[in-house]
């Protein structure tokens, strides 16, 4: 079967990690990296030596004169929208990494060009993809519990173990935009179903080196009568929680619990069970890689992947209007697709 033909937009952070994802994928062939920062293309430059792989610091140069059939975007969320829409009018899928864009209405305009054009844009979530996360939605979908009414996340870390530079540091709503949306998004598969309403509080500590608010709480009601509770700080002086965080969804019959990255259910007499997490473990690389897999696999068969842009608005809406609950001391209800 004929490999699908790679263009890699963005080198640098995460870009790096992406690289080595793509060149281990048998399924894909790399076909030309693009980066505006030389010192960026000289690093790639030296880790394809031996290939013949063209280097460009114009996007729009790589995708006028290389045929490829996926383009992976690993830059900064406020070039999305541009680059997404040059990839995709240029006859290419894109996977790009989160957050989807710099706003919600740019993601909304994201999302109508690649239907307009019928490409397919993924947006790469894979926090949906760790062991225990999919150990807490293999249990919910066991209904051991009985059926889940109140969750209760937590996320706790403290900023010197981050790495927060760049567009990071100076990013609005930081808290909720770049880390909560991995919660959102997992809360959203682990129960399936979706926010209908959200109010929030979000504040800076005078001790952050954080531009953005780094500290937030929220209360979301879901559809079937979901309510959550979530706190969230990236400015943590306390016990610090996993990048998953503490998790606890309680049940008709008991609750399903992670503390320290622990899975177990809680049964109404107290007693606990360990719930089983799935036998394989990924590495970063790795997490990415399925990502890409799951996209070559849709464009074979005609499917949008799992975490494609129209899915991927429903857990942006519930950051966006996170932030817009706490600027306008407003409840909010999310309505990820009203302008579609």
């Amino acid at each position: 079967m004929e490999k699908i033909k790679v263009i890699q937009i963005g080198l640098g952070g995460f870009g790096k990690f992406w690289l080595g994802a793509v060149l281990n994928v048998e399924e894909v062939e790399l076909v030309a990296v693009v980066d505006m920062e030389e010192s960026n293309l000289a690093v790639a430059a030296q880790r394809l030596a031996g290939r013949n792989i063209p280097l460009y610091q114009d996007h729009t140069k790589a995708l006028r004169e290389v045929k490829a059939d996926l383009v992976l975007l690993i830059t900064p969320p406020h070039t999305h929208r541009a680059l997404t829409i040059d990839a995709v009018e240029a006859g290419m899928h894109v996977i790009m990494e989160k957050p989807v864009s710099s706003s919600y209405e740019d993601a909304v305009e994201i999302y109508k060009f690649a239907q307009t054009c019928g490409k397919y844009v993924m947006v790469n979530q894979n926090y949906r993809r760790r062991p225990v996360i999919q150990a807490l939605k293999a249990c919910v979908d066991s209904g051991k519990v009985g059926t889940i009414e109140n969750v209760e996340w937590r996320f706790s870390l403290d900023h010197k173990n981050i790495e927060l530079t760049g567009w990071r540091r100076a990013f609005n709503d930081i808290m909720l935009k770049e880390m909560s949306i991995h919660h959102f998004d997992s809360v959203r598969y682990i129960l399936g179903t979706n926010p209908i309403t959200v109010y929030a509080e979000s504040m800076n500590p005078t001790w952050s080196p954080i531009n953005g608010d780094s500290v937030t709480a929220a209360v979301f009601n879901f559809e079937d009568g979901v309510f959550m509770t979530y706190f969230g700080s990236w400015v943590n002086k306390g016990k610090s929680t996993s990048w998953n965080g503490d998790i606890i969804l309680t049940g008709s019959q008991g609750a399903i619990e992670l503390k320290d990255d622990v899975p177990q259910i809680v049964l109404p007499d107290g007693t606990r069970e360990n719930i089983p997490i799935p036998v394989f473990e990924f590495n970063d690389s790795d997490y990415l890689e399925y990502s890409i897999g799951d996209m070559v696999d849709a464009i074979r068969e005609r499917r949008l992947p799992a975490t494609h842009i129209g899915d991927n608005l429903i857990s942006w809406s519930m950051a966006c209007s996170a932030a817009d609950s706490a600027k306008s001391g407003m409840k909010i209800k999310i309505e990820p697709l009203k302008e579609i």
